[in-house]
Order: structure tokens, then C-alpha cells, then sequence
């Protein structure tokens, strides 16, 4: 069977070649303050060349039991040991503080050990480690104390002898000296016994009366941790009760609170809402106000003689005057809408938030499928983003809207047609001969216009 002692070896030859070689030039480590070990690195290291001996010395010989367990732990402290040595074990008074005791500490903990299961009496002489003289010795004298232990069977019958003597010889002339001394002697050991005997009951009687003591103690907290097991089973179930009060009053307040936010939200949506109403309806009457002075301008100035560059400047000139109020009407009619479907949705998510919980309820009655159903269904409500209402293209202006309409696009595909039949009719018709003719044209123009216009704002 492989010992692995020599690799213990092996770890303490290599740690006493670090101690070796550490760069230390004081020649005690008490040089370096008063607080350090007062030895030498020379002294660590015959620490450990003395015991690499006596282990070489033990040869090749079984180790015990115990130390199997052990060796291969003592053998990786010692390299761990080593590697902190050679980084720690240097010219330095902070390091050698606290390397130094760490080394002596752990070697003599390893080392009494080893001393201990290998250098142990019992094991040496299995072993036969002992010097031969030593041997013969030891067995001189184990021989002459079996010798000693044979012969105290007669040496009691022979006392048993010379106290029967002594009783038959009482009569007789003796030494009176020498049997009150032993009188005196036997009194004194009488005594001795007699108060050990009552120091003795003492402490029994103590350690009884204590043993009782702590018996009533330990009944006492067996009693009291019984009162505090029902009581803490009562406070589980009574806090068992609170949870399920408090998950129920969380889930109304939850569901309360989206109800109050969506509630407050439509509330907001809606008194927007008017705002833009009072807008729409400044915007309508300053757009009839405007349009209708205009009106009255365009239908005076179309009396007279105007040139075709003075009537389309006009037609300009109206255009401009109502385009602000027609513009700010757009946007009014655009915000109430988007305004409206937004506060119908906050007020649907309000509805549901509200009606939650009691639904949750009835849903209970039933199985977890129609529970689950029910909570999926307002989930999927409340995750609906506001923003899928008004989603779509953004315009600048009411124009780009128009030109982006299917309308204007399907007019703008016949727009050469009606071009080339607006030109045929102007070549037919002399429009310097005939000057009124622009003016009741563009009069009725700006009437089928009104008229068109009208069924869009209403």
C-alpha cells in the first residue's frame, strides 16, 4: 500500500527551500518591531528539517488509519502554505506580522498530528520502531511487574496471617509507640475518607437539586412554546385572512383607480370638446361674415368694366379673406372628432374598469376557464391604445387633404378633357365684346361654390 508520506515530505522540503530563500537580511524578525516573533527565518526552518527527519525515519513502514484520512489534506495546507510564503515571506514588517504566525501555526497543528498518530507508544511498538536495548528493557520490566501482580495473592493471605497474629499476639508485650502511630495514621485517612465522603454527597445533592430545577425550567418553556405554537397558528390563520383582505381591497382599488383615470380623462376630452365647438362656430361666423362682404364687393366690382386680370384678382382677394376662417374650421372639425372617439374610448374603458370586479365575482362560480376568459377579455380592452382612433395621415391644411382625397384624384385624371373643352368654349365666346358675361359667369360660379361648400361645413 503507497503511505504518500513522501510527498509529505516532498511539500515540507519545498517550504523549507522557500523559507531558505526568502530575501530577508535582518537576522531576527524582532528587528522589525516589537509586535513580531522573536525568531529567525534559520529557526522556522530547522523546525522543519527536524521533523522531515524524523519522518524519513519512520521508513517505509504503514501509516495508521487516521492519518490516511488526513495526509492528503496536511499535503495541499502545506503547498497552499508555500505558494503564500514565496509571495509573503519577504523583507517586509506588515507581511512577516501575519505570514510568519500563520506558518508556525499551521506546521505545528500538521505536525502534532502526524506526532500523534505515528510516534504514538501503541504504534511505535507495532511497528517495531523502537531501539532493540529499549525493547529488551521494557520487557524486563512488564515481566517483573506480572511477577508483582502474581505474588499479591500471597502477600494477601500472608496479611491475612499477621492479622490473626496480631489479634492472638494483642495480650502480648508490643511496641505502644509504634501502634499509635499507626492508630493515628489510620484516623487520619478515617477522616479523609469520611469528608470526601460528605463533599462527595454534597455535590450530589447539589447536582440533584439542579437536575430538578432545570426539569420544572424545561416544563415551564415546553408549556410557554405551546402557547406560543397556538398562538402563532392563530395569528398564520388570522394573517392568512388579512392577505385575502388585502388582495381583495388591492383589486378594487386597482380597478377603481383605472375607472377614476379613464373617467377623468373622457371628463377632459369632453370639455375640450366645446372649446373646439366655439371655435368651429367663430370660425363659421367670421368665414359668412367675411365671405358675404366679399360677396357684396365681388357682385359691385362685376358691375363695371373689369379687365379678366382684375376679376380673377378679386376672386383671389376672396379666397385669401375666408381661407383663415375656412382653415381654422377645418381644424375645429378635426379636433372634435378626434376628441370625440377618444373620450367614447375612455368612457368604454371606464365602464369595464368599474364593472371588473363584480364580474370577477360572478365568474367565480364558474370554472377557471370563464375566470380566465373573463380577465383575458379586459385585458385585451385596457391594452387598446387611444392613439389607434386618430391614427391615419396628418395634414397641413384642409388643401392637402383635398388633393389627397379619391375625388380630386379622379377629377385630376379627366383634367386634360375638361381643359380642351374649357378652351374650345372660350374661342367661341368674345369675351371683350361681351364684358358682362365674366361677371355673371363668375357670380354664378361663386353661388354653385357657396352651395358646395355648404353641405361640407354642415
Amino acid at each position: 500500500m503507497e503511505t504518500k508520506l513522501p510527498d509529505l515530505i516532498k511539500s515540507l522540503e519545498s517550504l523549507q527551500g522557500t523559507i531558505i530563500s526568502a530575501n530577508i537580511n535582518e537576522p531576527g524578525f524582532s528587528r522589525y518591531g516589537w509586535n513580531q516573533i522573536h525568531l529567525n527565518k534559520d529557526d522556522i526552518s530547522y523546525f522543519i528539517g527536524n521533523f522531515v527527519d524524523k519522518l524519513k525515519e519512520y521508513g517505509n513502514s504503514p501509516i495508521t488509519k487516521g492519518l490516511e484520512n488526513t495526509i492528503e489534506s496536511h499535503v495541499a495546507n502545506i503547498d497552499r502554505l508555500n505558494d503564500t510564503s514565496t509571495r509573503h515571506f519577504n523583507d517586509n514588517a506588515q507581511n512577516l506580522l501575519h505570514i510568519v504566525p500563520s506558518i508556525l501555526l499551521t506546521l505545528n497543528t500538521i505536525f502534532s498530528d502526524v506526532e500523534f498518530e505515528l510516534f504514538s507508544y501503541e504504534n511505535i511498538q507495532d511497528k517495531k520502531l523502537l531501539p532493540r536495548g529499549l525493547t529488551t528493557r521494557l520487557r524486563g520490566v512488564k515481566n517483573q511487574i506480572d511477577s508483582i501482580s502474581e505474588s499479591s495473592a500471597s502477600l494477601e493471605e500472608k496479611i491475612g496471617i499477621i492479622n490473626d497474629a496480631h489479634e492472638a499476639a494483642e495480650s502480648l508485650p508490643t511496641d505502644l509507640a509504634s501502634l499509635k502511630d499507626a492508630k493515628k495514621q489510620l484516623d487520619i485517612l478515617l477522616k479523609s475518607a469520611d469528608q470526601e465522603l460528605a463533599t462527595a454527597k454534597k455535590e450530589i445533592e447539589k447536582i440533584k437539586e439542579e437536575a430538578i430545577s432545570l426539569k420544572n425550567e424545561i416544563k415551564k418553556f415546553s408549556e410557554e412554546a405551546e402557547l406560543l405554537r397556538e398562538r402563532a397558528s392563530k395569528n398564520a390563520n388570522l394573517t392568512s385572512k388579512l392577505v385575502e383582505e388585502c388582495d381583495d381591497a388591492l383589486q378594487i382599488t386597482t380597478t377603481q383607480g383605472l375607472a377614476a383615470g379613464f373617467d377623468q380623462k373622457a371628463k377632459e376630452l369632453k370639455r375640450s370638446i366645446w372649446i373646439w365647438i366655439i371655435g368651429l362656430l367663430i370660425a363659421l361666423i367670421a368665414g359668412s361674415w367675411i365671405g358675404s362682404n366679399r360677396v357684396s364687393a365681388l357682385t359691385e366690382a362685376l358691375n363695371h368694366e373689369l379687365t379678366l386680370g382684375q376679376v380673377v384678382l378679386h376672386v383671389i382677394m376672396s379666397i385669401f379673406s375666408i381661407g383663415g376662417s375656412l382653415w381654422l374650421a377645418w381644424i375645429s372639425t378635426q379636433q372634435i372628432n378626434q376628441r370625440f372617439k377618444l373620450s367614447e374610448d375612455y368612457s368604454y374603458k371606464a365602464t369595464v374598469s368599474k364593472s371588473f370586479t363584480g364580474f370577477k365575482k360572478f365568474a367565480e362560480r364558474f370554472d377557471p376557464h370563464t375566470e380566465e376568459r373573463l380577465f383575458n377579455s379586459t385585458l385585451d380592452r385596457l391594452d387598446e391604445m387611444p392613439l389607434r382612433l386618430i391614427e391615419g395621415k396628418d395634414y397641413n391644411s384642409p388643401w392637402h387633404e383635398f388633393t389627397d382625397s379619391e375625388a380630386f384624384k379622379n377629377a385630376a385624371a379627366t383634367f386634360p378633357t375638361l381643359a380642351k373643352e374649357a378652351g374650345k368654349f372660350a374661342n367661341r365666346a368674345n369675351l371683350r365684346g361681351r364684358p358682362k358675361q365674366p361677371s355673371t359667369t363668375k357670380a354664378t360660379e361663386t353661388k354653385t361654390t357657396e352651395h358646395a361648400q355648404e353641405p361640407e361645413e354642415s
